[in-house]
C-alpha cells in the first residue's frame, strides 16, 4: 500500500505542467488508471461523482486497444472549441481467455514525448516493443503496479511537433479480491 501511495505522489508531482495547462484527461489517467493500475469500477464511480460528459460509444471504441470489450464507458473531459480535445475511456474485455480491464486517455495539443516521459518514468515502465504506421508510433511498455502486471501503450505522432495528438492506455488482468 505504501508503494501505491508513493507511486501516486510521484505521478502527481510529475504532472505540474499538465495541471497548469488544465489537462483533465491526463490528470484522471494518472490518478485513476496508472497510480494503482486500471480499475473499471473506480473510474466509473469517479465519472458519476464528477459528472463527466458521456462520450459517444463509437468514439470510445476508437480509443480502446482491445477488440470487442464486454463493457466500455467513455467521457469527454474537454471539448469546447477554444480548448484541446480530451477524453477518458475505461473498459473490460477478455484477452487470451483472461478478464482484463483498462483505461485510455486521448488528448490533443500536447507535447507527445513529454507526455510519454510523464507516463513511463514514474511507473518505472520497461520498453516492450514499438511499431510505426505512416503517421504514428505505438510504444509498448510493461510495469508492475500495485502487484499487477500492466501493459502500457503510448501512441504519439511519428514526427512530433509539440502540439500533438497523444493516446495513452494501460491494461491489466482484473484484480481478484480474496
Amino acid at each position: 500500500m505504501k508503494a501505491t501511495a508513493y507511486l501516486a505522489a510521484i505521478l502527481l508531482a510529475a504532472f505540474p505542467a499538465m495541471a497548469d495547462d488544465r489537462a483533465p484527461a491526463l490528470e484522471a489517467f494518472l490518478t485513476l488508471c496508472l497510480a494503482t493500475g486500471p480499475h473499471y469500477d473506480q473510474v466509473l464511480a469517479a465519472s458519476k461523482s464528477k459528472q463527466w460528459t458521456p462520450l459517444a460509444a463509437d468514439m470510445a471504441m476508437a480509443f480502446t486497444p482491445v477488440r470487442d470489450p464486454s463493457s466500455i464507458e467513455g467521457w469527454l473531459l474537454e471539448g469546447r472549441e477554444d480548448h484541446p480535445f480530451e477524453a477518458l475511456v475505461t473498459f473490460k474485455a477478455k484477452v487470451s481467455e483472461k478478464a482484463v480491464e483498462g483505461c485510455t486517455a486521448a488528448v490533443s495539443s500536447m507535447d507527445g514525448p513529454l507526455v510519454e516521459r510523464q507516463i513511463v518514468d514514474p511507473a518505472a515502465a520497461k520498453p516492450a516493443g514499438e511499431e510505426q504506421s505512416d503517421d504514428s508510433t505505438y510504444k509498448r511498455f510493461s510495469a508492475k503496479i500495485d502487484g499487477r502486471d500492466n501493459a502500457i501503450t503510448v501512441t504519439v505522432p511519428r514526427y512530433p511537433k509539440g502540439s500533438d495528438q497523444v493516446v495513452v492506455s494501460v491494461v491489466a488482468v482484473v484484480a481478484v479480491d480474496n
